[in-house]
């Protein structure tokens, strides 16, 4: 099978999951693993308010994490939002022991070649997947994690199933490239 994969070039396509929590959905590879998350761009309130009162008379009685819960219920259509993924593992910060100084050079060196990857794919893909900015952020429960934000500007239509179906490209992509 691996020698068949290289000769075709080929990587096993991974199967993608949403679940959806407080406002944004958690992404969970085909081994239930979480991947990453989505926080979509739910637009303003107001405008969100005024969709719904015109199709029902709940609108005045919802507080905003009712209309996004309904929102999603609905299976409303939005304009893209954020993906929000792992990028580097850094393995330097918060060390008591200490590290080696060549195995501070390794891990920098590995993480510069990644970093590397992630500046080529974006701007090789960025505009074929809709793809408009990405920012790193040190992840809130990892300090030795560098998480990398995805901003989408294509309409997606939100619900687990429908949402899966827009974000599976990108994530397909960067999964068959080595980056997720």
């Amino acid at each position: 099978m691996y020698i068949k994969n290289v000769l075709f070039n080929r990587r096993k396509r991974c199967e993608w999951s949403l679940e959806y929590e407080d406002a944004l959905y958690k992404i969970y590879d085909s081994a239930k693993r979480l991947a990453g998350y989505f926080f979509p761009d739910y637009g303003s309130i107001d405008q969100i308010k005024n969709e719904i009162a015109n199709n029902s008379n709940q609108s005045d009685e919802l507080d905003e994490d009712s209309l996004i819960r309904l929102m999603n219920k609905k299976h409303v259509k939005v304009q893209g939002g954020s993906l929000m993924l792992p990028m580097l593992k850094l393995d330097l910060l918060d060390n008591q022991s200490g590290i080696a100084v060549n195995d501070v050079v390794d891990a920098l060196d590995r993480n510069i070649r990644t970093a590397g990857m992630w500046k080529t794919w974006l701007s090789q893909n960025s505009n074929m997947l809709g793809i408009v900015g990405s920012l790193v952020y040190t992840a809130r429960e990892d300090r030795n994690m560098l998480s990398i934000l995805l901003v989408i500007k294509d309409q997606m239509i939100l619900g687990e199933k429908e949402a899966v179906e827009s974000l599976a490209p990108i994530l397909n992509k960067l999964h068959g490239d080595g980056l997720l």
